[in-house]
């Protein structure tokens, strides 16, 4: 008799469909959170690379408004990393000569008559940003150390000033 009375409770639970959603909700909730948190971390990285990206192009600008007199480029390394909010040892500043389309050890040097000349003026910002999330858990789950805590955005610019 128990036996009949237990095969009836398990066929009537077998047919109970009440509750399925909130079980589907809890199977796939985890996922949902995962792209979610995935999203406002790119969302993050995207917007201060186009910061980086910006401050690049507003220091070049500026090159291009106050003219280099020489090789020195303090004064736009200075400027790059208070435009990038950043240290001056990640900022990297060059202006080169290029004469028909060859980069020139000489910024102040001179091409031939017959070679076209354009000096150049390259800045390039770089600024570690820390990750919000703690992606290492997950990537220890499967066994692999796919990214640091700390990603690099570069941005750079590069603008003929003559």
């Amino acid at each position: 008799m128990r036996l009949a009375g237990l095969l009836h409770v398990l066929r009537t639970l077998r047919k109970d469909r009440r509750g399925a959603s909130v079980i589907e909700l809890g199977l796939v909730l985890p996922v949902l959170l995962l792209v979610l948190v995935g999203m406002v971390e790119v969302s993050r990285f995207v917007v201060a690379r186009i910061d980086v990206e910006q401050a690049a192009q507003r220091t070049t600008d500026f090159a291009l408004a106050k003219r280099p007199q020489s090789p020195d480029t303090s004064y736009i390394v200075a400027e790059a990393a208070r435009a990038g909010n950043v240290d001056a040892s990640l900022v990297d500043a060059q202006l080169f000569l290029e004469c028909d389309g060859v980069r020139q050890d000489n910024f102040d040097g001179y091409c031939g008559a017959t070679e076209e000349s354009a000096r150049y003026v390259y800045v390039s910002i770089k600024r570690p940003m820390q990750m919000q999330f703690d992606w290492s858990v997950l990537t220890n789950m499967f066994g692999s150390e796919v990214m640091s805590s700390t990603i690099t955005l570069e941005g750079d610019s590069l603008e003929r000033i003559q």
